[in-house]
Order: C-alpha cells, then sequence, then structure tokens
C-alpha cells in the first residue's frame, strides 16, 4: 500500500516538474517575443470625428513665402495627428494667401488675427460652405514611433520614424503612404500637394496611340501699344508623358517641361509634374485635350478669354 502511494507522489511530482518548465518556456516565449506593430496602413481612428476639433482650427504658416491652409492638431493613445484641407484648385489655396486682400485676410478678417476663436469659427464657416473644395489629408504620427512624448504639441520621433499619410475619398480614409521622417524633405502645402497628386497620378495609363504626335496651337490675349500678344503651345505627346514648349510675344513664358496623363473617355488630362513651381504645379489638371470627328482640341491655353474654351489644335 505504501509503494502504491510513494509511486503515486513520484507521479505527481514528474507531472507537476512539467507542467511548471511548460510554464517557465510559455512565459519566457511571451517575454521574448517582440510586441507586433501596429497596422497603420488602415486608419486608427475617424479623424473627422468632431471630438479631434475641440482645440479649433489653425493657419499653420501666414508668412508670404509659405501658402497657408486650414487645419488641426489632435491625438489618440495611439499617436498625434494633424488633419489638413488642401484647396482642390489654385484659387482656394490662393484664397488663404497671407496678402491677398480679398480672401479669408480681407479687411474683416484681419481684425480677427491673434485671436484664435474668432478665427477658428471663419475658418468653419469657410470649410461649411464650400466643403467640397478641398481635399483632407491626415498625417501621423505614431506613439510607437516617438523617443519622447509630452503633448500632442511636444514630442520628439525616433530616428527614421515612419509618418503614415491618408486622404478622405468616398467618405472613408483611404491610406496613401508611409514615409521615414528623416526622408521628408518638403512641410505643409507643398508635401501634401505632392502626395495627393502622387495618388492621383497612381492611376496613370499609357497614352493611346490615337493621341500621340505633335501639336501646337496660337492663341492671341490681349492688345498691348506694339501689338496683339499671344502664345504659341508646343506638345509633343509620347507614350507616356507629354512635353510643353511655349513661343509668345508680349507674354511670360512658365511652366513649360513634362506633363503626366489621366484618361477619362475620350479626354486627356495633363498635369505638370516638371518641377514644384507652385505657380504651375497644381493638384487638378492644366490643361485637356480631347478628339472628336478626327480633330484635336485643347482647354487650358491662353488668358481668361480663352482658358475656358475648347481650341482647336493643329497635328503635324
Amino acid at each position: 500500500m505504501h509503494k502504491k502511494i510513494k509511486n503515486s507522489l513520484k507521479m505527481i511530482d514528474k507531472i507537476a516538474g512539467r507542467i511548471a518548465i511548460t510554464l517557465l518556456v510559455c512565459v519566457l516565449f511571451i517575454a521574448c517575443t517582440p510586441k507586433a506593430k501596429n497596422n497603420f496602413e488602415i486608419a486608427p481612428v475617424d479623424f473627422l470625428d468632431k471630438k479631434y476639433q475641440e482645440n479649433g482650427f489653425v493657419l499653420p504658416d501666414t508668412s508670404k513665402t509659405v501658402r497657408t491652409y486650414p487645419s488641426y492638431l489632435s491625438s489618440d493613445d495611439l499617436g498625434v495627428f494633424t488633419v489638413n484641407y488642401i484647396g482642390k484648385t489654385g484659387n482656394e489655396q490662393f484664397f488663404w494667401e497671407a496678402d491677398y486682400m480679398f480672401g479669408f485676410f480681407s479687411d474683416e478678417n484681419k481684425a480677427a488675427i491673434g485671436k484664435p476663436e474668432i478665427i477658428d469659427q471663419k475658418i468653419k464657416e469657410v470649410l461649411k460652405k464650400n466643403s467640397n473644395e478641398y481635399y483632407k489629408i491626415a498625417e501621423f504620427f505614431p506613439k510607437d514611433e516617438m523617443a519622447e512624448y509630452n503633448s500632442p504639441e511636444d514630442f520628439k520621433l525616433k530616428g527614421g520614424a515612419l509618418v503614415y499619410f491618408y486622404l478622405y475619398e468616398n467618405n472613408k480614409w483611404v491610406f496613401i503612404k508611409k514615409i521615414a521622417s528623416n526622408k521628408i524633405d518638403k512641410k505643409g502645402i507643398t508635401l501634401y500637394n505632392d502626395l495627393i497628386l502622387e495618388y492621383k497620378l497612381k492611376d496613370a495609363k499609357a497614352i493611346p496611340k490615337e493621341f500621340q504626335g505633335e501639336f501646337s496651337v496660337n492663341v492671341e490675349t490681349e492688345e498691348t501699344s506694339s501689338g496683339m500678344a499671344n502664345i504659341t503651345y508646343y506638345f509633343s505627346v509620347l507614350k507616356d508623358k507629354v512635353l510643353l514648349n511655349k513661343d509668345s510675344y508680349h507674354e511670360p513664358v512658365s511652366c513649360m517641361g513634362a506633363y503626366k496623363v489621366l484618361q477619362h473617355e475620350n479626354v486627356l488630362d495633363l498635369f505638370y509634374v516638371e518641377n514644384d513651381d507652385v505657380r504651375c504645379k497644381e493638384i487638378n489638371n492644366t490643361f485637356s485635350i480631347k478628339k472628336e470627328n478626327d480633330k484635336y482640341y485643347i482647354k487650358g491655353v491662353g488668358g481668361e478669354g480663352t482658358i475656358n474654351e475648347w481650341i482647336e489644335l493643329a497635328k503635324s
């Protein structure tokens, strides 16, 4: 009898020992396994939630050298973010220029400078009225990528920390890019314009053969003391891009070089990509070219009198 009890106790000790070893291995495995990083290629929150706007809208830079734009800063447990409203056309972006007297900083609003509550209220009024005229882009800084965090306004990123960007499209936040912080060489509206344009042009396809070739058009702009000012545009439509050259009489020449193309139906939309010249590089297309009954037409050339008209192109 005693022998059976002894054997049973030995068996229990063996089982207990195995359980203890198993538990120890599990604990060590969990402790030593690196914590999985959050997948921020899905927006972590709805950045447009009203609760994130409690600190109000601001205009990040009102200098004459950098275009400003409406923005707000907020945070949650996962990180810090800004939501930025970027005008879809040059007109909407120019509206916020500090020295544009007919825009946001009209005489009426200049009195509100230095009064954040009033500025916030007036920005919200503009955005509510013209909401569809703006892209909304969020810039997200995960706390996982921070070396130090004190507040949404006071934190330090780790070297090479990843910053995430999202665009609000079709009533949802769409991840568009992540960039190492030490690789970001632009800021503000210049950075956001580039990201939005890059996202739009990701669907660019080869230009159909029927549109390829050499085209030109001459448009008169305004009368001068020595004759009618005019511009001649020369378009070289290649398989993957369009190259533009210009000649002019009494008109400044700018925005020459490479354009990328998006096609919808029988229309080519041309987007300037040669460099970062703010006079030329816009989120929306500069020119449109279409073909009708074996003839080609362009919109976007000349001045106020012709820029919105379809004008026939000559094909060489």
